[in-house]
């Protein structure tokens, strides 16, 4: 996947589009808006999105398919620089006023009309073939209720320096490693930006909206409860996201999603038992 073609499109806005990327855009939407029954649901969340929007934008456009697909845009009080790039281009949009990112999915999952629901992230760019490899599977295994992949990454506008292709490399070996190692432990790498689910199977669990509002919440919840319902299956797909932000030295990227597992130290329980809130 050449993350160069999308370069361009960096911080951009419809009105900086030549005539005939603008018309394609347009008539996109326009093509989406034609689709009565859609088997899968693109669900992409924004809120302040504006640098990498357009891209996306782009990338799903150029997504190579036969199956019905629709693409939802549910912006969770976003700022008028994203609204601004989604109703020129005439993207279906739906509001969610409630803050959080747990409200924005659920709002998405209740008006996908899909069999099979992909949840996005308006930072990342999707290989073509994205629906095709993420989708087809549930056809072929009727007890598939997830597919899965791991995301790459890149630095600003969408370039990979030779240090960011290794650590792409080590982060996707890493991750193959983990796959063996029991169901607590993957889940800790199952993320939203690539995540596929069979929309019956999660219907009536939904997600927990009071989630705190860190990272590895709605998708670690949401991992868990269907994992009780069906199984998963890794896809090897290509995703590219943006780097997370910083966060302190020596500190490891926050996961909420593992204070909900069992825990197997009895002297950790009893410490977290003790731990007094301010």
């Amino acid at each position: 996947m050449d993350l160069s073609i999308y370069q361009p499109y960096f911080n951009s806005v419809p009105d900086q589009l030549d005539e005939v990327q603008y018309s394609r855009l347009l008539r996109y939407f326009q093509l989406l808006d034609k689709v009565e029954k859609p088997v899968v649901s693109l669900v992409t969340l924004v809120f302040q999105a504006e640098e990498t929007l357009l891209a996306h934008i782009v990338a799903l456009s150029h997504l190579k398919t036969i199956i019905p697909y629709e693409l939802i845009f549910v912006e969770n009080n976003a700022n008028a620089e994203t609204l601004g790039i989604l109703n020129q281009l005439g993207a279906k949009v739906v509001s969610q006023p409630l803050q959080g990112i747990t409200h924005a999915r659920q709002k998405g999952m209740e008006v996908a009309r899909g069999e099979i629901v992909c949840s996005l992230d308006p930072d990342s760019l999707y290989d073509p073939y994205y629906i095709d490899r993420m989708a087809l599977p549930f056809f072929e295994d009727e007890k598939l209720v997830m597919c899965y992949s791991v995301s790459k990454r890149y630095e600003s506008d969408f370039r990979l320096s030779q240090k960011m292709k290794m650590r792409n490399w080590l982060k996707v070996q890493v991750f193959k490693s983990r796959l063996s190692r029991g169901f607590e432990e993957r889940i800790k790498y199952i993320r939203a930006v690539c995540i596929a689910f069979k929309r019956e199977s999660f219907v009536d669990i939904g997600y927990a909206v009071d989630l705190p509002l860190v990272a590895g919440c709605d998708d670690g919840m949401l991992a868990m409860h269907l994992h009780r319902k069906g199984v998963f299956k890794y896809v090897k797909v290509d995703v590219y996201t943006a780097l997370p932000p910083p966060r302190e030295p020596g500190k490891p990227f926050p996961f909420c999603n593992e204070r909900f597992l069992k825990k197997n130290s009895i002297l950790q329980e009893a410490y977290e038992a003790l731990k007094v809130n301010d």
